[in-house]
């Protein structure tokens, strides 16, 4: 959050400190410093939160996929549980819902590839459904950061125009222009357009930086549903070579 401390100097120089900018400030630029200021306190609350749960989520997927390499696929969705709430675990436990409601231990072996193909069609629509939600749950809060981003320049904004024309009606008022008469209004000004961008630039990059996040995630869970299906699903006669790939997985077979 930017500090309005940061201010004191080029204030202090041209013979303002800023309690006295605010002290002369309207009730409607008090005001909107106030929300543009809890706005700011609020995305860089959504900011932290946000990173600390995106770095839980890649120490998970790193330790789910040490697991998958290690010992195999079918350990991994027994696990799935604990790898939470990353979208590869949710997507793995998912699907072992599905086998274990079905009373399948690890693969789904079918006798005909027509079979097997429309039951990979069947688990993929289930596991998509599961990856869906999870991305939702990526995606909490940051409605709140385009929403800052967004409106906290417009009322900025309208708080420095409110402010000029407060400088106007002095102007007015008094009948004089000098610096002493329209100073404090065009102070006014600046402080609320200074407070809009200060709220509105860091909720815009935080909110471009998650957002591309949860996008490079959803291209690679489109790949991992492919693998994962068509390891859980088999013809019989080819099941073999997929639980050798449980054993041993390779970039070919399961690319996680």
């Amino acid at each position: 959050m930017v500090s309005m401390q940061a201010f004191v100097p080029p204030l202090a120089a041209a013979g303002y400190s800023l309690p006295q900018i605010l002290g002369d400030t309207g009730t409607f630029g008090l005001i909107s410093l106030a929300v543009l200021t809890l706005a700011s306190i609020a995305s860089w609350g959504v900011m932290i939160e946000r990173a600390r749960f995106f770095r839980q989520i890649d120490k998970k997927v790193r330790d789910l996929k040490n697991v998958i390499r290690t010992r195999g696929l079918s350990s991994a969705l027994a696990e799935s549980e604990s790898y939470l709430p990353s979208v590869e675990a949710a997507v793995l436990n998912e699907a072992h819902m599905v086998l274990t409601a079905r009373g399948v231990d690890g693969q789904l072996v079918l006798d005909d590839r027509a079979s097997a193909e429309a039951e990979r069609a069947r688990l993929r629509a289930l596991l998509e459904g599961r990856a869906s939600s999870q991305f939702s749950v990526m995606e909490r809060y940051l409605i709140l950061l385009s929403t800052v981003a967004s409106a906290s320049p417009f009322l900025g904004l309208l708080a420095t125009v409110w402010g000029i024309m407060n400088s106007f009606l002095s102007m007015s008022a008094g009948g004089a222009a000098s610096i002493d008469v329209v100073g404090p209004g065009i102070a006014e000004a600046l402080v609320g357009t200074i407070a809009g961008l200060g709220a509105a630039i860091p909720a815009l990059v935080g909110y471009n930086m998650f957002v591309r996040r949860v996008q490079k995630k959803e291209s690679e869970i489109d790949l991992f549903l492919s693998r994962v299906v068509e390891y859980l699903v088999a013809v019989r006669g080819e099941e073999q070579a997929a639980l050798d790939t449980n054993i041993r997985p390779s970039r070919k077979t399961l690319a996680l």
